[in-house]
C-alpha cells in the first residue's frame, strides 16, 4: 500500500532542499560577481598608480638631467599626485593580497619596500647637526638597487631606505618648520662632487625601484595576473575585502597614522612629514575605505555589485547607517588643519585636534559596523592589529 503521508513528507523535504540549493546557488553567484567587481576595482586603481608613478619617475629623470628649482618643484608635484592615488590603494591591504602576502618579495610582499615609515632620515643622508650621516655619505657603501633593498629596515624598523618616504625625503629634505615643508635645494643634486653624485644615484635607483614595485602590483591584478586569480579563488572574498577596509579604519589609519601622532605630539610621527602632505594621506586612505564599500573608481566609475549593495539587500538600515558614518567621517577629516604637524603643536583642546580625535572615533565605529555587516552576510571579518 502506498503511504501517501510518507510521499508528502518526501515531497516537502525535496522542496526545502531545492529551495536551499537555489538560495546557496544565488549566494555563490553574488559572491563571484562581487569578487570580480572588486578585482576590477583594484586593477583600476593600481593601473592609475602605475601611470602616476611613471610620471614621477620621468620627472625625477628630467630633474637629474637638469637639477634646477623648477624641475625639483615639478618632481615634488608629481610625487604628490602619485601619492594621492597610492593612498587609496591602502584599502587593498591586510588580507594577504599581492601587496602584503607571501610572494617573491617575502612573507609580507613588497609593502615594506613601497610604503615603510616612519623614516629615520639620518639613515639615508645628512641632517641638521650631522652633515656626514647616512648611506649617501658613507663612501664604503656602494649605492645600487640591491644595496638599497638590502639596507631597508635591516636592523631597525626606522631604517627605511626605499619607497615613497625615502624619495619624499630626498626631494624635500628635513622639515624643520611648522609653517613649511622641507626646503632641500636643487643644488644638492648638481654633479659637482662625489657625495652629490651618490645622492643623484640614490634618488634615481629609489625611483626606479618604486616604479618596478608598483608596476608589479598592477600586473598582479591584471586580467591574467596571478594575484587576481588567487583572490578570485578565495572561498570568502567578501570577508577578505571587509577585513582590508576594517583593519585600515580601526588600526592603520585611526591608530598608527592619527592617534599615535596626537598622543606623542611629535611631527616625526606624521605619515608624510617631509612634504607636509599628511592630510592628503589621511584623505586618500579614507577614500579607499569609502570607495571599496561603495564600489567607486576614478571619475565616479561604478563597480557593481558593491559591498554596499549586498549589505543593503540583507540589512538596509545597517547600510544606511554605514553610508551616513562615511559622510560624517569625511567631514571630520576635512576639518583637520593643514599642515598636520602645526596642529600637533597646538593646544590639546584646539578645534584641529578635536577634529582629528573625532576622526579616530568615527573610524573605530565604522570598523565595527563593517564587521557587523560582514557577520550578517556570514563573512569572516578579522580586524588585524
Amino acid at each position: 500500500m502506498i503511504n501517501f503521508k510518507y510521499l508528502l513528507f518526501l515531497k516537502c523535504v525535496l522542496i526545502i532542499l531545492l529551495s536551499l540549493y537555489k538560495t546557496a546557488s544565488a549566494s555563490n553567484e553574488k559572491m563571484e560577481a562581487l569578487a570580480k567587481s572588486y578585482a576590477s576595482l583594484v586593477s583600476h586603481y593600481y593601473n592609475e598608480v602605475a601611470i602616476k608613478t611613471n610620471a614621477l619617475h620621468e620627472s625625477i629623470t628630467i630633474f637629474l638631467e637638469s637639477p634646477n628649482d623648477a624641475n625639483l618643484s615639478n618632481a615634488k608635484n608629481k610625487w604628490i599626485e602619485a601619492r594621492k592615488v597610492y593612498g587609496i590603494t591602502e584599502a587593498f591591504r591586510f588580507y594577504g593580497g599581492p601587496i602584503d602576502g607571501v610572494n617573491k618579495y617575502g612573507e609580507e610582499g613588497p609593502e615594506a619596500l613601497i610604503n615603510a615609515w616612519p623614516l629615520n632620515e639620518a639613515y639615508i643622508d645628512y641632517v641638521t647637526g650631522n652633515p656626514k650621516s647616512g648611506i649617501i655619505n658613507n663612501l664604503s657603501y656602494e649605492i645600487n638597487a640591491e644595496s638599497i633593498i638590502a639596507a631597508n629596515m635591516s636592523e631597525d624598523d626606522a631604517e627605511v631606505s626605499t619607497g615613497w618616504h625615502a624619495i619624499e625625503f630626498l626631494l624635500w629634505g628635513q622639515d624643520l618648520s611648522l609653517e613649511t615643508a622641507g626646503t632641500r635645494q636643487a643644488e644638492d643634486y648638481a654633479p659637482t662632487d662625489v657625495i652629490k653624485k651618490r645622492r643623484r644615484t640614490y634618488l634615481r635607483e629609489a625611483s626606479t625601484l618604486l616604479l618596478e614595485h608598483i608596476n608589479w602590483l598592477s600586473i598582479q591584478w591584471s586580467k591574467t595576473g596571478e594575484g587576481r586569480a588567487t583572490f578570485l579563488a578565495k572561498s570568502d572574498p567578501g570577508g577578505a575585502i571587509l577585513t582590508g577596509i576594517a583593519t585600515l579604519a580601526a588600526f592603520e589609519l585611526s591608530a598608527e597614522r592619527i592617534a599615535t601622532a596626537l598622543d606623542s605630539g611629535d611631527p616625526e610621527d606624521e605619515h608624510s612629514c617631509f612634504s607636509d602632505q599628511t592630510h592628503l594621506d589621511i584623505r586618500a586612505n579614507f577614500t579607499g575605505i569609502k570607495n571599496v564599500y561603495l564600489g567607486i573608481g576614478f571619475n565616479s566609475k561604478k563597480y557593481s555589485p558593491s559591498i554596499s549593495e549586498l549589505v543593503a539587500e540583507k540589512n538596509p538600515s545597517l547600510d544606511k547607517s554605514i553610508i551616513q558614518l562615511l559622510k560624517k567621517t569625511s567631514n571630520s577629516i576635512n576639518n583637520i588643519p593643514i599642515p598636520f604637524d602645526k596642529m600637533l603643536s597646538g593646544p590639546k583642546n584646539s578645534s584641529g585636534r578635536q577634529a582629528a580625535e573625532k576622526t579616530v572615533s568615527n573610524l573605530l565605529v565604522l570598523a565595527e559596523k563593517i564587521k557587523v555587516a560582514g557577520n550578517d552576510l556570514n563573512w569572516n571579518v578579522i580586524i588585524a592589529e
